[in-house]
């Protein structure tokens, strides 16, 4: 062979060799599938008071690119399957792509070389964490996924709020010793509206038991929160006047 054929063999050599390399890179990622059970490290994502406020709950997936030295390189929210699949609170999205990124795999190698992976990893939001789990009542959201809402909220005040407050009747021992001011009564508002229970907290101790006996009278309008009847606690409060002393 001489100079000349040599030199087109090599060239020609030359040219296979780089078609080749093109031909694997452009393969790109490999496929991993779902990513959670080949994670060396797999943090869970934050769940904030406000999500567990909003009942916030369901399943996120995050499609991932992992790089040669097995980091996270890219997340993002995966694509949905259905135009009719509920698409994940914002919030939950963000606490996934947060949690995805701190994700450690080993180094995935392929003919001795290292590879990008690419895949999904799939997080599970719970709303109702068991240790107060029976604070809550599980419903169905418009949007199709769970949620949690409260059986019982604090209300505050509640005397602006009552569709019947009664008056309550100062008592002839205390009338006696002109006793006055303001007394406190804790309330529970039943599902219905109704004074479930009731406490004098604070006041007079001669006045305390007619204040709660008046409490006890007043009417509330149900309370619904996410078309579910829940229970309000709060507190009433009643000034009593002494009358004028001779």
């Amino acid at each position: 062979m001489n100079r000349f054929a040599k030199g087109v063999t090599a060239a020609l050599g030359l040219m296979l060799f780089l078609v080749g390399v093109g031909a694997v890179d452009a393969q790109g990622p490999i496929r991993g599938g779902v990513l959670n059970g080949k994670a060396k490290s797999l943090p869970k994502p934050e769940y904030t008071d406000d999500m567990r406020a909003m009942g916030l709950a369901g399943p996120v997936q995050i499609v991932v690119t992992i790089g040669e030295d097995g980091d996270v390189i890219s997340a993002e929210l995966a694509a949905p399957k259905n135009d009719d699949d509920p698409v994940p609170h914002p919030m939950l999205v963000d606490s996934a792509l947060n949690a995805a990124y701190k994700a450690k795999f080993s180094p995935t190698t392929l003919s001795g070389n290292p590879v990008q992976v690419t895949g999904v990893i799939v997080y599970n939001f719970s709303s109702m964490p068991p240790r107060d789990a029976e604070q809550y009542t599980v419903v169905q959201r418009e949007d199709g996924q769970q949620g949690r809402v409260p059986k019982q909220i604090s209300g505050g005040v509640l005397n602006g709020k009552a569709m019947e407050l009664p008056r309550p009747e100062y008592p002839s021992a205390a009338r006696a010793v002109y006793a006055s001011g303001i007394v406190t009564v804790q309330v529970v508002i039943d599902e219905n509206g109704l004074i479930s229970s009731a406490e004098a907290v604070s006041g007079h101790a001669l006045l305390r038991p007619a204040a709660v006996e008046a409490a006890r009278n007043a009417r509330f309008a149900p309370t619904m929160l996410q078309g579910i009847p829940i229970k309000v606690t709060g507190v009433l409060t009643y000034n009593f006047v002494a009358p004028a002393r001779p």
